[in-house]
């Protein structure tokens, strides 16, 4: 059977075209079929790609930056290795957010951080998909703030059992670039015959694009969003056939064409829930409890606070070894700051407390890597003990390269009692 993967050499020379032309550029075939997979699901690797590369097929991956090398997803390497064979990564929000639904900060933050993520790790990022197909026009003008050259939606094509009064293709170039459409999700009840009518009833209706939406590729997984590697395969046979006819398979990146645009930070760098004021109890939201070695210690919510209510305060008993600190979570970027290679930040916390003059007190900062691994980097200067609220203030080296979020707190090395307040981090390089 021909083969319906585009050349290495024109898919490279596709990159050099800054206009939305790719596939007019290449003789507009009637048909295009875009195979897209979302959520970066494991089995996507396992089972997808070897199918996909066995028919000489390019597919397009929607991936959440947040869960990469994270257990039943895909990790860095074997994005890598996708990405090497000719397969597209593209975004999917950092944690499957539904855009829609989301303050217009929390919108950009999703969307332009997770497309930054993906770029740090090396991916030509071009084309976004919305979780759950949930789309708005706020949406469609984040997706495009935020660099993307594409995004896809769920629906909006004829399918069984809906939207029967729709189009049968999507346009080339979509007329709506940032809420191109397909037909309805393939699920375990899809069968071979209606994946092959999506593809005939726009060759039927005078051609056009076609993007179809997987999700798992497995056998008796136990999720409604699969589709079995059977059934796959027997599809890529059929559709390969159709290649004498005029019907070609192309990545979304491919048939939406354009240059890949620098990275765009969704919104300034900053600390949440800075003053610890919530929750009321327990440990406050968007920080974690730190430390290591041999210690004894109590952490408590304190009344004693700079501003607010609330302070956080961690009372060492005893040490053989290590420390104690209260840190900005080290999260995927829910709740940890962005950061942005070369850009030095300002990083503030307020203390007070007392320790014997041989503890070293200190801020202790912290990196993400684009592969998702926090990483200790710096401390700053001692502190002495003090019983009035004082401001270590520290101002970082330039962020470096391939790091993509910071975390910091006071650490106590030592017997003692530490209270800390209202944190800040301000990008000096904005």
């Amino acid at each position: 059977m021909p083969s319906l993967r585009r050349p290495a050499a024109a898919a490279a020379a596709l990159l050099l075209v800054p206009a939305l032309t790719a596939v007019p550029a290449h003789g507009a075939p009637g048909t295009v079929v875009s195979l897209t997979f979302d959520d970066g699901h494991r089995d996507q690797y396992d089972v997808a790609r070897p199918i996909l590369d066995a028919h000489g097929m390019d597919g397009t991956f929607y991936v959440n930056s947040s869960r990469v090398d994270v257990p039943g997803y895909m990790s860095l390497a074997q994005m890598r290795t996708l990405a090497s064979g000719g397969h597209e990564i593209g975004g999917h929000t950092l944690t499957h957010a539904n855009v829609p639904s989301l303050p217009e900060a929390e919108k950009r933050r999703q969307v332009c951080d997770d497309r930054a993520a993906l770029l740090g790790m090396g991916f030509e990022v071009r084309s976004f998909a919305y979780p759950f197909g949930a789309v708005d026009q706020d949406s469609m003008n984040v997706a495009e703030h935020c660099g993307y050259n594409s995004a896809r939606t769920v629906g909006g094509l004829v399918s069984p059992g809906g939207c029967a009064g729709c189009d049968r293709a999507e346009t080339v170039p979509p007329a709506a670039p940032y809420a191109v459409r397909t037909p309805a999700s393939v699920r375990t009840g899809t069968t071979l015959d209606q994946l092959k009518g999506y593809v005939t009833q726009a060759e039927q209706s005078g051609g056009g694009w076609v993007p179809l939406v997987f999700h798992h590729v497995c056998d008796g997984c136990g999720d409604v969003y699969a589709v079995t590697p059977a059934t796959l395969d027997a599809f890529l046979d059929w559709l390969q056939g159709r290649a004498p006819g005029g019907t070609v398979v192309r990545t979304v990146g491919e048939v939406v064409g354009g240059a890949v645009r620098p990275p765009v930070t969704g919104s300034p760098a900053q600390v949440r829930n800075p003053s610890l004021e919530a929750p009321p109890s327990g440990v406050p939201a968007c920080f974690q409890e730190g430390g290591w070695g041999e210690n004894t210690f109590v952490w408590t919510r304190s009344q004693d606070a700079r501003t607010g209510q609330y302070a956080y305060q961690v009372e060492v008993t005893s040490r053989i070894s290590g420390d104690r600190k209260l840190v900005t979570r080290q999260d995927a970027g829910t709740c940890a700051p962005t950061a942005i290679p070369g850009h030095r930040y300002e990083l503030g916390v307020w203390f007070k407390g007392s320790w014997p003059g041989t503890v070293r007190a200190k801020m202790s900062i912290y990196y993400r890597t684009a592969s998702g691994v926090w990483t200790f980097w710096t401390n700053g200067p001692a502190l002495a003990e003090t019983g009035t609220w004082q401001r270590s203030l520290v101002t970082t080296p330039p962020i470096p390269d391939g790091a993509t979020h910071l975390s910091f707190g006071v650490a106590l090395p030592g017997t003692g009692t530490l209270t800390v307040d209202d944190f800040s981090l301000t990008d000096l390089d904005a």
